[in-house]
């Protein structure tokens, strides 16, 4: 059986943290960045969200064409829900016996805004951290596994992430070559 492990969940929750982290120590997983794809086009200053279409639209683009010509792999994917994989991916999930394991990342405001003001990169307004944090888990979907990050180092959510996919922690020998989310 294949895996694809999605991670999803609130901003400062340590989604790009968790999914760089899995990547390094799953070396039978591929990780496709979506935020690497969005930043493709960015140059262009779009005004409206288009690019996050086509960047959705490239990212299962690149499942399908490395499952056709590398054969069925594992995948570590952010920013995607259970539905969205499973209407993509139809036919090559049943094809190639695809289990999904979608986690939701859920963090507290105080540490959710002390994360985001040790980001180096731009930062979001505190008014997000707020609105999401009001919202409570409106977005999480029944079929995603709850991990509350806020106490949580990230030792123990890989290890909680780990134990529910059934993996164990492995040396990759490219785990250098990952680059670092920070």
């Amino acid at each position: 059986m294949k895996k694809i492990v999605i991670i999803r969940g609130k901003s400062g929750a340590g989604k790009t943290t968790i999914s760089f982290e899995l990547a390094k120590v799953l070396p039978n997983f591929a990780f496709v960045d979506i935020w690497k794809i969005k930043e493709m086009f960015e140059p262009l200053n779009l005004k409206d969200r288009r690019h996050n279409k086509v960047a959705k639209s490239a990212t299962y683009h690149i499942m399908r064409e490395a499952i056709k010509k590398i054969g069925a792999i594992n995948f570590v994917l952010q920013e995607s829900k259970q539905s969205t994989v499973k209407k993509y991916l139809k036919d090559y999930l049943k094809k190639h016996n695809y289990k999904i394991y979608s986690f939701f990342l859920d963090v507290n405001l105080e540490n959710a805004l002390k994360r985001n003001k040790a980001r180096k990169k731009d930062t979001m307004p505190k008014k997000h951290f707020i609105d999401q944090s009001k919202e409570g888990l409106k977005n999480l979907d029944k079929e995603d596994i709850l991990i509350d990050t806020s106490d949580k180092s990230l030792k123990q959510v890989i290890n909680a992430i780990l134990k529910e996919i059934k993996e164990k922690r492995q040396k990759h020998s490219g785990a250098k070559k990952i680059r670092s989310c920070v």
